[in-house]
């Protein structure tokens, strides 16, 4: 079993988006400062699609099916030429490839997407990223800095979500974002932007949807208006309330990643909504009826007890999977499921479940069922099972 670790204050308050690698983004600048070249516009707009998609599909590996140039061309209200030209210029520079899966579909794969995003990091380098409000693709913001040819204006915006994300972290409640700030010269915002005061202007005009801006220092000086500092502030629509209670995001993150694996090993065609329903089957059927096991307060290491038991399980059911395919292929040389692969999985967890909870201690499995009953009044679920 793996080892136990005890679990931190649940953070209240946190971005609502997708991740975006901290070291990707160092990647980028490493690129503009040893070749002389700035990314465009186009190849951002075309990043960010991708790390949506990922989002989407929750593919740990950087690795998407579904990704279709023309409809992000008309999601983000950008010509597909550009998106093309964007797409190429990743391509081409060793940000983006395309991959054929053993199963034979082909994909598209963020370079170091996977070695980015997980904890055992090379090279003395931490976990670390940023978070991209799912409202920034919602609006215009992405189309106005393509069509006025302004690569500078997301990185700027890139910086911000970096350092709005530590303020957040620290909230107790949605409505108090409106009390975090981020401010800038205007000198640096000209210097980082490559504009004049009143161009520096529209595009911060650009970004309403996402932050309230003030201009602070404001002196008028004949005809012209002068700036000393701008203040942003992160608007309610790029956070949301933590309603994962239990903490069992990450663990299913690391299932899964285990999971893609297996199929592929498999040689199994999957799509992302099968990877969805797995995880959701395990959710429901295992996690939500043991989310009331006490952790033990004294664990040290990795894991909690209860994630450590629920890690047992999973991979147990897993393995349990694959021995079985592999059986079958070595028999008839194909296998078909007969409903999906998530309703597959759905029956070896219920199946492996009532076995798995007789391994509970006495005293954590009666606190669980004594916890349950304090918070919905009824008949616990581990009792009926």
């Amino acid at each position: 079993m793996a080892k136990w670790r005890k679990q931190s204050k649940r953070q209240l308050v946190k971005m609502d988006g997708f991740r975006f690698p901290h070291l990707l983004l160092e990647d980028l600048r490493t690129f503009q400062e040893e070749s002389k070249k700035q990314v465009p516009a186009s190849a951002y707009a075309v990043l960010l699609a991708v790390l949506k998609q990922i989002h989407i599909e929750k593919n740990s590996q950087g690795k998407v099916q579904e990704f279709n140039l023309s409809f992000w061309s008309k999601k983000l209200h950008v010509a597909y030429s550009t998106m093309h030209a964007g797409r190429k210029f990743l391509e081409e520079h060793g940000f983006l490839y395309e991959e054929i899966l053993p199963n034979g579909l082909p994909v598209w794969v963020l370079a170091n997407y996977q070695a980015y995003t997980t904890p055992e990091l090379s090279k003395g380098h931490e976990l670390n990223y940023f978070i991209v409000p799912h409202t920034l693709l919602d609006t215009t913001i992405v189309a106005e800095f393509v069509r006025t040819s302004n690569p500078e204006a997301f990185e700027l915006v890139f910086s911000l979500f970096n350092q709005f994300r530590h303020g957040v972290a620290k909230l107790d409640h949605k409505k108090e974002v409106s009390a975090l700030e981020q401010s800038r010269t205007m000198k640096t915002l000209k210097e980082k932007l490559k504009k004049r005061s009143k161009s520096v202007r529209e595009v911060l005009a650009i970004l309403q949807p996402l932050f309230d801006i003030e201009y602070t220092g404001v002196q008028v000086r004949g005809r012209q208006l002068w700036i000393r500092k701008v203040v942003f502030r992160l608007k309610p629509e790029c956070v949301k309330e933590n309603t994962d209670e239990f903490h069992v995001e990450p663990l299913l993150a690391k299932f899964q990643e285990n999971t893609l694996y297996i199929l592929d090993g498999l040689k199994l065609r999957y799509k992302p909504r099968d990877l969805f329903d797995i995880m959701l089957s395990f959710k429901q059927e295992v996690l939500d009826v043991v989310k009331h096991l006490t952790d033990d307060d004294q664990a040290e290491g990795g894991y909690t007890y209860r994630d450590a038991w629920a890690e047992t399980l999973f991979f147990r059911c897993l393995d349990q999977f694959e021995q079985h395919i592999r059986t079958q292929l070595s028999r008839k040389g194909t296998f078909s499921f007969h409903t999906s692969i998530g309703a597959y999985f759905r029956t070896i967890y219920r199946r492996e479940l009532p076995r798995a909870l007789k391994s509970i201690p006495y005293d954590k499995m009666h606190q669980a069922k004594y916890q349950e009953y304090l918070q919905t009044g009824q008949v616990p679920a581990l009792h009926l099972i």
